[in-house]
């Protein structure tokens, strides 16, 4: 799999999970180090458990690009709040912001999984936690359920990525063409399913 593309996305993938993150901690009225923190753990938090996971040390720690990004964004972030924006603009911004991250970090988990030569259940899984761990931390530090269990067509946006890119893999058709074709198909489906409310079928007693 291409470096390029893992790096691009990954990239993608921080700027728009530090700005959900920046976003989530002015809605939850943080202090400026709350704030800083959970964008952090927003942008980084899933990166860093695919990474352990595969035994590699986290590019977190070992590259200062994240720490760029999340700073970049809080500046970016901070110019945004001195605009009045309407509760409805906020809300648009962050499930953009939120899907874009969900869908690159998707990628970056497949592309890693498949990479280290693990089998379809494994980029499944890389995918999943990658797009979603940084999420779960986000949401729990804020006392909320992650959105991973409730929103709509949330984690199952990842499993078809993994599933996707797994497929091209075996048939020799990866290539950054196909990648953003992945990209933009799996953005445009999530954001539908969030209008739409598409969802899981849940359990009722």
């Amino acid at each position: 799999m291409s470096l390029d593309v893992f790096l691009f996305a990954s990239w993608i993938g921080g700027v728009a999970f530090a700005l959900s993150g920046f976003l989530i901690g002015v809605r939850k009225e943080l202090d400026l180090m709350g704030v800083f923190t959970l964008s952090f753990l927003t942008a980084n938090g899933g990166g860093v458990l695919r990474d352990v996971l595969i035994g590699r040390t986290p590019y977190a720690l070992t590259d200062m690009t994240g720490f760029i990004i999340v700073v970049l964004m809080f500046g970016v972030g901070y110019l945004l709040c001195r605009f009045k924006y309407s509760t409805l603009e906020r809300r648009s911004l962050f499930v953009l912001s939120d899907s874009i991250g969900l869908v690159a970090f998707s990628i970056t988990g497949a592309i890693a999984g498949i990479d280290a030569g693990l089998s379809v259940f494994g980029v499944m899984l890389l995918s999943f936690i990658t797009a979603t761990g940084g999420g779960v931390l986000r949401d729990i530090l804020v006392n909320e359920v992650p959105a991973v269990f409730k929103s709509d067509f949330y984690g199952s946006i990842a499993i078809l990525v993994a599933l996707v890119l797994y497929g091209l893999d075996v048939m020799e058709m990866s290539s950054e063409v196909n990648f953003l074709i992945v990209f933009a198909v799996f953005l445009v489906m999530r954001l539908v399913a969030y209008k739409m409310r598409w969802h899981l079928p849940r359990l009722k007693f």
